[in-house]
């Protein structure tokens, strides 16, 4: 196997779908600024799905062996490549013949596989990272200052306050949770995350959540270009309902494309969907606008375009760092 340095956390042959001869628009919203790129230079981080070297045996511990997390998303990859060239082509004849509402996309059992690429898209991203390592930052917080009141009441038997449940064989010693690192232990815990859902394919916990939506397919014919970013699948929440994936009315949005959209919504609240379950239908500007704006929300740094349409959301953002 070949060692890869460059790991993108998003796959290139998805960001393609959203440039001209592989190269898109970027705007970056830490650096404040628009520049084009190469797709296998963005969404990417050196070697950011090695595991540490301290959570494998001596054996592993190489830049090819420690890998394996990466070589399997690369064979995922490849699948996913040839499903989004059959769902951009349906798509197409679909708009070319003017068959919204009529033609469905993708039956049931297609749903589910296809769930089971945007599962691992959810985890795979450094948001994701970010999240589990705030956790860890938080317990080790946590731990300092149960230190700090142990030593100031002198205790020294932690068991006298947090005592272990009886008959419980599967609970977790508090001292235990409490022995985390920060950035080893974070990354580590991502990666069995990723490898987790690697291993359970369209049986996860997240990809039955998604498949059980009501999904529609976005066409847009408009002369605005849809956005992608670096945490590509979006969270749209009904009212205060919430931002998880199961959250009553909520729309998770996955662009498949600069001109195809995917909208999965939660079937209870829009039962009114049911019918049209698979089927597509034509975005408007208002709506590709909206959608834009939640990737650029929602995005850990980077958002991504076919046309160099950010200038207006560059000069807002700008404007909002420079409020005192």
């Amino acid at each position: 196997m070949n060692n890869v340095k460059q790991q993108h956390l998003v796959p290139q042959c998805y960001l393609k779908n959203f440039a001209n001869e592989d190269t898109l628009f970027v705007l970056d919203k830490i650096e404040k600024y628009i520049y084009q790129s190469h797709v296998k230079n963005v969404a990417q981080q050196r070697y950011f799905y090695d595991f540490p070297d301290s959570f494998l045996p001596e054996e592993l511990r190489d830049k090819t062996k420690n890998q394996l997390i990466e070589h399997d998303l690369s064979k995922v990859e490849s699948r996913l490549r040839e499903v989004l060239k059959i769902i951009i082509d349906c798509l197409e004849e679909i708009e070319e013949n003017k068959l919204f509402f009529s033609l469905v996309v993708m039956e049931e059992e297609a749903k589910k596989k296809f769930s089971a690429f945007l599962a691992l898209q959810l985890v795979r991203t450094n948001m994701l990272r970010r999240q589990i390592r705030e956790m860890f930052q938080s317990l080790d917080e946590l731990k300092k200052r149960m230190d700090q009141a142990l030593f100031k009441n002198n205790i020294n038997n932690l068991e006298d306050i947090f005592p272990s449940p009886e008959g419980s064989n599967n609970s977790i010693p508090f001292q235990d949770l409490l022995k985390v690192g920060i950035e080893e232990d974070s990354i580590a815990q991502h990666l069995f995350y990723i490898s987790d859902i690697l291993d359970q394919g369209d049986d996860s916990e997240i990809s039955k959540i998604l498949s059980s939506h009501i999904w529609l397919f976005g066409v847009n014919s408009t002369s605005i270009s849809l956005w992608t970013s670096d945490n590509p699948i979006v969270i749209k929440p009904h009212e205060d309902f919430g931002t998880g994936l199961a959250s009553h009315g909520v729309q998770v949005v996955y662009p498949i494309s600069s001109k195809h959209l995917l909208i999965m919504f939660e079937s209870r609240f829009w039962n009114k969907f049911k019918s049209y379950d698979g089927m597509s239908f034509p975005l408007s500007e208002d709506d590709v606008k909206s959608y834009n704006k939640l990737q650029s929300i929602q995005c850990c740094r980077q958002t991504y375009s076919s046309k160099k349409n950010f200038e207006l959301l560059l000069t807002l953002i700008i404007a909002i760092v420079s409020l005192p």
